[in-house]
C-alpha cells in the first residue's frame, strides 16, 4: 500500500516537473521570438489593386519669351543718360542710352597691339642663326619620358606579380566560400525540415542545435563573402592597371621618339634650308597676324557705340541695371531685349521616366486657363543639368493671349486606361536587368505567421505621378512592400510596420 503510494507521489512529482519545463521552454521560445522579430526590417505594404491609371504628364512653369538680345557695348563707357525701365517697349533704331565723351579705349588698345606686333616682325626678320633651342628641350623631355617608361615597365612587373598572387588567394577564399555556402544550404535544408510542432517537439532539443549552428555557419559565410570581395577588388584594381606588354611597348615608343628628335636636330644642324623653311612659315603666320589686327582695328572704326547704344530689334527692355554716371564694359550685357515677335515659351522640370512618354510635337493642354485662345506644343526634351539622371527639362512653344511671367499648367499625353494590377509608384524597384517588387509572402510555423519578401520582377506598361500598372508574377490583392526600414534581399523574413 505504502508503495503504490510512493510511486503515485513520484508519479505526480515527475508530472509537474515535466509541466513546468514545458512552460519555461514555451515562454524562452516566446521571447526569443520576440526579440528576433524586432530585429527584423519593418516594411510597410499596399495591396495590388484594378484600377485607373492615366499617362498624362502634368507640369507648370513661367512663360519667357522664346528668344532675347544682349544689349552691349564695344568698349569702357560712362553712363550719361537711360531713356527707358525695365517692362519698357523699344523699337528698333530706339537710344536705350547715352554715353560721356571720351576715348576710345578698345581702338588705343588695338591700335597698341598692331604696333607691337609689327614691331615684333621686324625684329624677327633681321635672324640670323637657327635656334635650336626646342629641339634640345624635345630630346631632354624625350630622355626623361625613357626614363619614366622603364620604371613604369618595372612597376608592371611588380604589379603583374601582385596580380598572380592576388588571383590565387581569390581562388582560394572562392572555394572556402562556396565550401561554407553549402554548409549554410544544408543547415537551412534540415532546419527547414522541422515544419510542424509536433517534428519540433521531438526534436527540440536537435533544433535548437540546429539553429545555433545555422547562424554561426552564416557568420563565418558573411566574413568569407567580405575577404573574397576585398580580394576581387584588388585583382579588378590590379589587373586594370598597366600590363607588362603595353609598358614594354610605351618604353619602345618612348625610345622611337628619342631617337626621333635627335635625328631631327642633327638633319637640323645639317641642313640650313631645313631652317629658312621654318623661318618662311613663321613670318608667314605673323603677317597673317598682323592682317588680321588691321582688320579688327577697321571693325571698331566702324562701330557707332560711343555716344549712345541703340536697339537692334523691337521689343521688351528687361534687366537694366544700368544708371547715370556708372562705368559700363564690353564684358558685361548692359540690358536684355525680349524679342516678342519670336513667341512665346515656358519650361518645366519632369521626372525622367515621364519624359520617356512625350515626344516633340505633342501638342499639349493648358489647363489653367478658360475662354482663352491659347494653344501649347511640346518644343524641346533634354535633361535637367542638375539631376541628369532622375529629372528632364520639357519647353512647350506657346501661342495665344499669355503674358510674360504668367504660370500656366500643362497637361500630355493619353487618357486614363483600366488595368488589373496596379501598385504605388514607391514600391516599384529597379536594378541593372530589369524593374521588380516585393511581394510579401504568408509562412505558417508552430509559433505564429512568418513574413517573407519575395523579389518579383514586373514590367511596367502605365505610369501616372501615383501608380503604375505592372505586368508579371503578381495577382490583385498580393500585399507590396512600399517602404522598409532596411535594404531587402529576396526571401528575407520582415516584420509588418503597425497601421
Amino acid at each position: 500500500m505504502n508503495e503504490r503510494k510512493e510511486q503515485n507521489t513520484k508519479k505526480k512529482i515527475i508530472k509537474r516537473f515535466a509541466i513546468i519545463f514545458f512552460v519555461v521552454l514555451i515562454i524562452l521560445t516566446f521571447f526569443s521570438n520576440t526579440i528576433m522579430n524586432y530585429s527584423l526590417p519593418e516594411v510597410s505594404t499596399e495591396t495590388v489593386f484594378s484600377g485607373n491609371v492615366s499617362k498624362k504628364v502634368r507640369c507648370q512653369g513661367a512663360v519667357e519669351v522664346s528668344k532675347d538680345q544682349e544689349v552691349t557695348v564695344s568698349g569702357d563707357r560712362v553712363v550719361k543718360e537711360v531713356k527707358f525701365e525695365d517692362g519698357d517697349e523699344v523699337k528698333k533704331g530706339d537710344i536705350i542710352m547715352t554715353f560721356e565723351e571720351s576715348e576710345n579705349t578698345d581702338l588705343t588698345e588695338a591700335e597698341k597691339q598692331l604696333k607691337t606686333l609689327e614691331d615684333n616682325y621686324a625684329k624677327q626678320i633681321l635672324r640670323s642663326s637657327t635656334d635650336y633651342t626646342d629641339d634640345e628641350v624635345n630630346i631632354a623631355n624625350a630622355k626623361e619620358a625613357v626614363t619614366e617608361a622603364a620604371a613604369a615597365l618595372e612597376q608592371a612587373k611588380t604589379d603583374e606579380a601582385k596580380l598572380a598572387t592576388a588571383k590565387a588567394e581569390r581562388d582560394a577564399l572562392q572555394e572556402q566560400y562556396d565550401a561554407k555556402n553549402a554548409e549554410v544550404e544544408g543547415l537551412q535544408a534540415q532546419v527547414d525540415s522541422y515544419s510542424t510542432i509536433e517534428k519540433y517537439y521531438q526534436n527540440a532539443t536537435a533544433t535548437d542545435a540546429l539553429v545555433s549552428s545555422l547562424g554561426t555557419a552564416k557568420e563565418e559565410l558573411t566574413v568569407l563573402q567580405t575577404s573574397l570581395d576585398e580580394k576581387k577588388a584588388l585583382v579588378e584594381e590590379l589587373a586594370a592597371k598597366t600590363s607588362v606588354a603595353d609598358a614594354e611597348d610605351a618604353l619602345s615608343q618612348k625610345q622611337q621618339d628619342l631617337a626621333t628628335y635627335e635625328r631631327a636636330l642633327a638633319a637640323k644642324k645639317e641642313s640650313a634650308s631645313i631652317t629658312a623653311q621654318t623661318n618662311a612659315i613663321d613670318d608667314a603666320a605673323s603677317l597673317a597676324e598682323i592682317e588680321e589686327q588691321k582688320k579688327k582695328i577697321e571693325k571698331l572704326k566702324e562701330v557707332d557705340d560711343y555716344q549712345n547704344v541703340k536697339a537692334q530689334e523691337s521689343g521688351v527692355i528687361s534687366g537694366l541695371t544700368a544708371k547715370p554716371g556708372d562705368k559700363v564694359t564690353s564684358d558685361s550685357p548692359l540690358a536684355t531685349i525680349q524679342l516678342l515677335e519670336s513667341g512665346y515659351e515656358v519650361a518645366c522640370s519632369v521626372s525622367k521616366q515621364q519624359a520617356q512618354l512625350l515626344k516633340v510635337a505633342d501638342e499639349a493642354t493648358v489647363e489653367n486657363v478658360w475662354g482663352e485662345d491659347v494653344s501649347a506644343s511640346v518644343k524641346s526634351i533634354k535633361a535637367d543639368t542638375s539631376n541628369p539622371n532622375q529629372s528632364s527639362i520639357v519647353k512647350f512653344s506657346v501661342k495665344g493671349n499669355v503674358q510674360v511671367g504668367e504660370t500656366l499648367q500643362f497637361a500630355v499625353g493619353e487618357k486614363s486606361g483600366r488595368y488589373d494590377t496596379v501598385v504605388p509608384n514607391s514600391a516599384i524597384k529597379e536594378e541593372s536587368d530589369g524593374k521588380f517588387v516585393f511581394v510579401v509572402k504568408v509562412k505558417a510555423t508552430p509559433l505564429g505567421n512568418r513574413y517573407v519578401a519575395r523579389k518579383v520582377k514586373v514590367d511596367v506598361v502605365a505610369s501616372d505621378t501615383v501608380n503604375s500598372a505592372i505586368q508579371g508574377e503578381v495577382s490583385e490583392y498580393d500585399n507590396i512592400i512600399t517602404n522598409a526600414s532596411k535594404p531587402l534581399d529576396n526571401g528575407q523574413q520582415v516584420r509588418l510596420a503597425d497601421n
